[in-house]
């Protein structure tokens, strides 16, 4: 419940009479418990990161590892079978009762092991079931790889129809036809590989770019017509008998790739078109109904071009783009419930969280201290 992270102070501290948000003080500082050296060179940006039961874990392309949570300290880790030469290409966004599903294939740096453009020859994945308490791998299988849209052909960033999450797996697939492109969402269970549904999606929607799996949300692009206004992103809730879509308000140029739903409330991040320059001018996140598609409410951050959205304790904990302001919003009505300034810098940064602690996550591809994890009282 959100009551978990209810600030002492009354309402007449944060909010003025016009209910406008305003900041005549910085909040209260979390409790830093540890954060990650600065690492040397740039292994990238995680692919995925957890807390759960005193442990977080974080994947890379060449493995998962898991620290102490509280602590820091390495507890596990966890590569995919072979010798050296396979891939963690998606990872699930969450966990079903601590364990996370992992896809891994061929690296293919064997000699047939890349097509005349360069990308991996890959014929079949496996997907792995990985218990984040004690790094053991809970189960394995294959499946073929074009079942699951272009994976191994391009960077997971950039190989967007697939996505894992809530024990599944959600593909958008397209078919071309004279009269427009016509694209299917189709859910598979992960464990197992059987079909749970497929349902299409509006004629003439093109570039599905599924955001997650559980609950399945996919982002597309309008037809391609000069003459017509200019193509509109749409935001699609799709369930086995039902699809509610929104469009992409004006003034703006994306969908963020991380929505999340709290009850019955779906929170979506609003990317305005802003030079990289002006990351300071903040970002909006956008509450609709995710039975109907109905707007809410609405909030806006005030530094950071980018804001990330965590459902935790039945609210929603939002961190802004450089990782050092935590917001608890109410996700009924949007009301600022709690805040907290967290001691740091990460760009683009993630968040996790896990009982009362919270990690931030830099998911930016350079040489940073990657991790930064804090107790919020």
């Amino acid at each position: 419940m959100h009551e978990d992270y209810e600030d002492k102070a009354p309402d007449s501290v944060w909010v003025g009479r016009s209910g406008r948000r305003r900041w005549p003080r910085r909040p209260v500082s979390a409790r830093l418990l540890w954060r990650s050296g600065r690492q040397n060179g740039s292994p990238g940006a995680p692919l995925g990161t957890w807390a759960v039961d005193g442990t977080l874990a974080l994947a890379r392309p060449d493995g998962v590892r898991a620290y102490g949570l509280t602590t820091g300290e390495p507890l596990w880790s966890w590569q995919p079978p072979g010798d050296g030469d396979q891939v963690i290409a998606h990872v699930s966004r969450d966990m079903v009762e601590g364990v996370v599903v992992v896809l891994h294939h061929d690296d293919g740096r064997a000699d047939d092991g890349r097509t005349n453009d360069g990308h991996a020859r890959v014929g079949h994945v496996r997907l792995t079931g990985l218990d984040l308490r004690t790094g053991t791998a809970v189960w394995t299988r294959e499946q073929r790889a074009d079942e699951l849209g272009s994976i191994g052909e391009d960077p997971p960033e950039v190989a967007p129809e697939v996505a894992l999450g809530g024990g599944r797996i959600a593909v958008a697939t397209a078919r071309a036809r004279d009269e427009g492109p016509e694209t299917t969402v189709r859910v598979l269970d992960a464990r197992t590989g059987a079909p749970h549904w497929e349902r299409p999606l509006p004629e003439g929607r093109r570039d599905a770019f599924v955001l997650t799996a559980g609950p399945v949300v996919v982002s597309t692009a309008g037809p391609e017509d000069s003459v017509s206004t200019p193509t509109r992103l749409r935001l699609h809730m799709v369930r086995e008998d039902s699809e509610q879509a929104i469009d992409l308000p004006q003034l703006y140029e994306a969908f963020g790739a991380h929505p999340v739903i709290v009850g019955d409330t779906l929170a979506v991040e609003l990317v305005p078109p802003q030079p990289y320059d002006t990351e300071h001018m903040g970002s909006t996140l956008r509450a609709v109904s995710a039975v109907t598609g109905e707007f809410r409410w609405s909030w806006s951050s005030t530094y950071g071009r980018t804001i990330f959205p965590l459902a935790h304790r039945g609210a929603l904990l939002v961190l802004n783009g450089y990782g050092d302001r935590a917001t608890v919003l109410d996700p009924a009505d949007g009301r600022v419930v709690a805040e907290r300034s967290l001691p740091g810098y990460s760009y683009q940064a993630r968040l996790v969280a896990s009982g009362d602690c919270l990690a931030v996550v830099c998911t930016a591809p350079r040489t940073t201290a990657r991790v930064r994890v804090f107790r919020w009282k």
